[in-house]
């Protein structure tokens, strides 16, 4: 059913993350798919790999999650200059790119902000053509 998810990562990894991610290692067992984790960092990227701390640690979260699901599952960190105000156009421009079939993604209790800015699960609801899963 699905070939390639993709789950947008915060390394601080809150609850709501650590389910999306586990989520998604489920669906891959399930469906035989491969799991793509994206990280946005502000740290420079030399080829598939964050210079600094945050690769290292996304790299050691791919290989978690595959051991622990038995998925294939991958790390792919992505350079922004400004994380805040590009993530959004970035998640939704690399989906396509990667030819993803669903995207699992962790959002936060609705509160008073979210009548002001959107999440960006919600962002990707709305502006993404593939299809998303959204875990709370």
């Amino acid at each position: 059913m699905f070939k390639h998810i993709m789950v947008p990562v915060d390394l601080h990894m809150p609850p709501a993350v650590k389910k999306a991610i586990n989520v998604a290692a489920d669906f891959a067992k399930n469906h035989g798919s491969r799991v793509t984790l994206v990280h946005v960092t502000d740290q420079q990227v030399k080829g598939a790999h964050t210079v600094g701390s945050s690769g290292d640690e996304l790299a050691e979260l791919a290989s978690k999650v595959a051991e622990s699901s038995g998925a294939r599952v991958e790390g792919l960190p992505i350079y922004s200059v400004d994380v805040g105000s590009e993530i959004d156009s970035i998640l939704t421009r690399t989906a396509k790119e990667l030819e993803v079939d669903l995207i699992v993604v962790a959002t936060h209790m609705p509160g008073i902000l979210d009548y002001v800015f959107s999440s960006h699960a919600s962002h990707l609801v709305l502006h993404s053509e593939i299809s998303v899963f959204v875990v709370r």
